[in-house]
């Protein structure tokens, strides 16, 4: 039954601190954060552009605050105008836009900018390696441990090779496994699906430790990927999981494995903090502080989105322990790859100190109706249904093509011979059997509550309602959860039962 076993899918998706400036010549110290302090100055605002390469700051609450308090802190005598967009090319972002940020920056075409910490090893700086390292830090206390330790500092030192100055390091979302056809557990979950991150060299070879294909689509090409099949998860925190109500596409999330966080790293032109008065760059100084004080709280928000999300489809599964277990050892040669840089092994060696030390987060307490497949085994019907039985139907490809279109679950991947022609398939207290090519198949378990029939596949849950009146069956789907397109193209005859 080929494409019948298995669900359908949606239609669409769409620091602490300052690095050492002693290499430009810049020192942010001793400078008074007083707005008072700027009488006598220019009765003119100072105005610094920022690069901001998402469409708006919303999807960076910890960045839009550091906006925000560099404007309090001097009274406006310091404002940032932030430019929306940067690095969008013909409409789309390509996946080197946070790189064209940086080069724009050390440049000089803008004053600051932010970008995710994750790029830095693609760009020869290999110092911030360790805050990527694959499940490493994995709970928002440790983030904020991180951040008020000196660690950062460190780290930003690396950026004078490249040319651009450090302002801080901020925390930000945890970023979680999100997948289209079933939640990614363990390892065997993962094997030869095509997952999409951000660019960056260590995310990719983590995504490659575990069997699967690295992508850095993103934007259009990640929507377009994951609504023709070729892209089956990615990761991101819950925030812009809910932001973006990706849960139409992806409605599978593993609440408990969290692979990285995002941490952003804010940067500036050297040779334009070079020009501001002491004054002006102790705003920038202490607002960057507050920022980085600030921003674990600020992304430590997934609970808030939980129930939202799952009464808009998603389904949060937690792994096992065994499975946690098992995606460690299958990322060792990530760490013994990355602790062959000797500032990286000792970056990472300082953050397991910090983690022994630092009380676990809180987990994300998991709705009942939200963890369909919380279990190994589904619970299943066991009893005799009016369903139980086999039942037929015969439909051409013209007929199946017209019933893609309408069905909130069609997928053009659909089409083939298996899903046309003379169908059969078979409830058995429970079981669900599919005929590819005549034989009897154990497909999937299901479970029956009132008008709604759920299917535990392999990887796939579906949902659909359906009836039956003298012996002929129609399944309804409602939404981009439902059963593949050949169940709803017209009623079914029972042919036994």
């Amino acid at each position: 039954m080929g494409a019948m076993m298995m669900p359908g899918r949606a239609e669409r998706f769409d620091s602490r601190g300052l690095a050492a400036w002693v290499a430009v010549g810049i020192v942010l110290t001793g400078c008074t954060s007083s707005a008072a302090d700027k009488a006598g100055g220019s009765e003119e605002p100072l105005v610094l552009r920022m690069a901001n390469g998402y469409s708006n700051l919303d999807y960076e609450p910890a960045v839009k605050y550091f906006v925000q308090r560099v404007g309090q802190l001097s009274g406006d005598a310091v404002r940032i105008d932030v430019v929306d967009g940067w690095g969008l090319k013909q409409g789309l972002w390509p996946p080197e836009f946070e790189q064209t940020v940086v080069r724009d920056v050390a440049a000089g075409e803008v004053d600051l900018a932010w970008v995710g910490t994750r790029i830095f090893d693609t760009l020869d700086v290999r110092s911030f390696q360790a805050l990527t390292a694959p499940m490493l830090i994995d709970s928002y206390p440790l983030e904020q441990a991180v951040i008020d330790s000196d660690i950062p500092d460190r780290m930003m030192e690396g950026l004078a090779k490249i040319g651009v100055a450090g302002l801080a390091i901020l925390a930000d979302g945890l970023r979680k496994p999100m997948a289209v056809d079933g939640p990614l557990l363990g390892p065997d979950d993962w094997r030869g699906i095509t997952f999409a991150a951000f660019r960056s060299e260590g995310q990719a070879e983590a995504i490659r430790a575990l069997g699967a294909r690295p992508t850095d689509a993103w934007g259009g090409p990640l929507d377009e990927g994951l609504d023709s099949g070729r892209i089956q998860g990615f990761e991101k925190s819950v925030y812009i999981y809910a932001l973006n109500a990706l849960q139409g596409v992806a409605p599978f999330v593993t609440a408990n494995v969290n692979l990285w966080p995002q941490t952003i790293a804010l940067i500036a032109d050297p040779a334009r903090l070079s020009e501001l008065t002491a004054q002006q760059r102790g705003w920038l100084q202490e607002a960057a502080r507050d920022a980085a004080a600030a921003s674990t709280d600020l992304a430590d928000q997934d609970g808030q989105h939980l129930a939202g999300l799952c009464e808009h489809g998603a389904v949060f599964v937690n792994a096992s322990d065994v499975d946690i277990a098992a995606l460690r050892v299958e990322f060792a040669p990530v760490y013994a790859e990355l602790e062959q840089d000797a500032q990286t092994r000792a970056f990472i060696a300082e953050i397991e100190q910090l983690k022994a030390q630092t009380l676990l987060g809180n987990e994300l307490v998991i709705p009942e109706a939200c963890d369909a497949v919380s279990e190994e085994t589904p619970t299943k019907t066991t009893e005799v249904t009016v369903l139980d039985g086999v039942w037929e139907v015969t439909i051409t490809r013209d007929e199946l093509l017209a019933a893609i279109e309408q069905n909130p679950a069609g997928d053009l991947l659909e089409d083939n011979p298996e899903n046309y022609g003379h169908l059969l398939i078979e409830f058995d207290r429970g079981d669900y059997y599919a005929y590819p090519d005549g034989s009897r198949t154990l497909a999937c378990t299901y479970a029956v509550e009132e008008d709604t029939l759920t299917l535990f596949c392999e990887d796939h849950i579906a949902v659909t309602t359906w009836s039956v009146y003298r012996d002929t069956l129609t399944f309804q789907n409602d939404d981009s959860n439902g059963i593949a397109t050949p169940f709803v193209v017209k009623p079914w005859r029972r042919v036994s039962g």
